[in-house]
């Protein structure tokens, strides 16, 4: 846990020298005001929409970055010979960026919502759907090599993701969308304004977890084999 907890430290800094913390707390600020200027309070499942951006698509998207900045500094080259493990690296990268993802989203929810909602559905909403989809982004960025290959990425990953948001709207109303791991999280994101269904909970906690183990395991893999060896 100590290296763990030195790595952690460092991806911190790492944020804030690439810019990246700059750029969170600016998209932050932008949809405050946003909040604060058209009074979302009332209107939960736009509020939802805009603030799940921040954990899952934004998660995505920073974790490439912070990947390709590395990259090109040959630091992941180093991973080889230094006493760290594969995993603490991955979960450092999840748990820096889902600090990040929760700041930003704890103000974005208070901007347009105010204090009165449920903070435990809340924490768990945002922290799961931010390690998914940083675990994803490390799936997206294993072949890549530069920013402009990650765009073409990024939709490829990210459009599946958008579907359940049919149901969410009711726009559609099919289970199949139950098999994306984003109908769950919305479930979880609904939860904090209005209760949900037992089965809801704990079919939203379950398949989330279950998720992130099956993503990560692929991500591992895939880091292993085209980052790591093929470096």
């Amino acid at each position: 846990m100590g290296i763990l907890t030195k790595i952690l430290w460092w991806d911190l800094k790492l944020l804030a020298k690439y810019k990246i913390l700059h750029v969170a707390l600016f998209i932050a600020i932008s949809y405050t005001g946003i909040f604060l200027l058209f009074n979302l309070k009332g209107n939960e499942k736009v509020l939802t929409a805009l603030i799940f951006s921040d954990p899952t698509f934004m998660g995505f998207i920073f974790l490439g970055v912070l990947v390709l900045f590395e990259k090109s500094a040959n630091t992941l080259q180093a991973l080889v010979v230094t006493p760290i493990k594969i995993w603490q690296y991955l979960f450092s990268k999840a748990l820096s960026l889902s600090f990040l993802a929760l700041l930003i989203c704890f103000t974005m929810i208070f901007a347009g919502h105010g204090f009165q909602f449920h903070y435990g559905w809340f924490f768990l909403a945002t922290c799961l759907s931010s390690v998914l989809f940083i675990l994803l982004g490390f799936i997206g960025v294993a072949r890549i090599k530069s920013f402009n290959q990650y765009v073409i990425v990024i939709p490829v990953f990210l459009t599946p993701a958008i579907l359940p948001f049919l149901n969410y709207f009711g726009v559609t109303d099919t289970y199949w969308f139950y098999l994306i791991p984003t109908q769950a999280s919305l479930f979880m994101f609904e939860a904090v304004f209005d209760p949900i269904s037992t089965f809801e909970a704990i079919y939203s906690i379950t398949y989330m977890l279950l998720a992130i183990f099956i993503v990560y395991r692929i991500a591992e893999r895939s880091f292993v084999k085209n980052i790591i060896q093929g470096s």
